[in-house]
């Protein structure tokens, strides 16, 4: 797999190979404004800005990478400019969460091994489906960041991979069958605000539905809490006993409750059911050829801590940024406060 450059200056670059299907194109037009001609306009901006901003040292600017942000952006060059800036701060910032993202990693490969997280593959409306079986999680050696760096391990790689994910999104199958109380424990409150933190306002992807069955009554004040910490606009109010719908940036997310598995099958086609839930995938086999496809990204996913951005430029800001959940100021309209739409 090839390793791109995290060179900002490149004396040329590789033209975009359009990887989406006919449908999705169509949905590229008409859900992000996404045409030729915007696309290669947006990408010589950003390179451009790039290869001048004063701060960044070292940065991708092939257009499988770029475009992550200028679609998750809506092609607003200017807030695709403060999302990579604040992509690159984040990841130089807290490189226990965010670097090192190696698939030969004990912790990430137990993640795999143990069919905790497993890519089901794509719905009718070409929307990936990801399925977290949390009742699996090892509460004795394992801890909420090596869940959430594989997340994001698993996000660097199918940004990159799965052109699809940039203009479809993703929907996530959470079932809690068997979580034992310890793993909610487990979770502080800096753990909950990296994550959202993350979800809302860092990874550029399209995450549209999360669906919980089994979630215990007792575990609902730790979603509540983890909800509030991705932005005053992520406080909408609970409209059903089952159902929340948040307003979350550049999307709106619908977050639903199930007493049982069975009960959120019907939302997910059968070909995306896994054997134990009556379906045909094999959930091991999933796992298996996963974890060969991120072995071949190796080099690709590490090489991503290569680039570098300025950190003390910002280190006065940084404070603010552990109470309010904000790094404000940059280049880029001096990192405007990115309030949820």
């Amino acid at each position: 797999m090839v390793v791109e450059s995290v060179e900002k200056c490149p004396a040329s670059f590789e033209p975009y190979q359009c990887t989406l299907s006919d449908d999705l194109q169509k949905l590229a037009k008409e859900q992000l404004g996404e045409d030729e001609a915007i696309r290669e306009h947006s990408l010589g901006q950003l390179r451009d800005w790039i290869a001048k901003h004063p701060y960044i040292r070292k940065c991708r600017t092939d257009a499988r990478f770029l475009l992550r942000f200028l679609r998750h952006r809506k092609y607003s060059v200017p807030k695709a400019q403060e999302s990579i800036e604040r992509y690159l701060v984040v990841r130089q910032r807290l490189p226990e969460w965010y670097q090192k993202l190696d698939p030969r990693d004990a912790t990430l490969k137990q993640m795999l091994d143990e069919l905790v997280l497993s890519v089901l593959g794509h719905d009718e409306n070409g929307r990936l489906v990801l399925l977290a079986r949390m009742g699996r999680f090892n509460t004795d050696n394992l801890i909420p960041m090596h869940l959430f760096r594989f997340l994001t391990m698993l996000s660097e790689y199918l940004l990159d991979n799965d052109e699809s994910l940039q203009v479809a999104g993703l929907r996530i199958w959470i079932d809690h069958s068997n979580t034992p109380l310890k793993y909610f424990g487990l979770w502080g409150i800096n753990d909950l605000k990296v994550s959202m933190e993350s979800i809302s306002k860092l990874m550029p992807f399209r995450l549209y539905e999360v669906r919980f069955a089994e979630l215990a009554s007792t575990a609902t004040s730790l979603i509540n809490m983890a909800m509030s910490m991705g932005g005053p606009k992520l406080k909408e109010r609970v409209t059903s006993p089952n159902s929340t719908t948040f307003n979350l940036f550049p999307q709106t997310i619908t977050i639903q409750f199930y007493s049982t598995v069975e009960e959120s099958k019907p939302h997910f086609e059968e070909k995306l059911w896994i054997k134990e839930y009556g379906g045909s995938l094999d959930a091991a086999e999933l796992n298996r050829k996963l974890g060969e496809q991120l072995e071949k990204a190796r080099d690709e996913l590490l090489a991503l801590d290569e680039m570098e951005i300025d950190v003390e430029h910002y280190s006065a800001l940084w404070k603010l940024d552990l109470n309010s959940g904000e790094i404000d100021g940059g280049i880029a309209g001096n990192f405007r406060k990115l309030e949820v739409d």
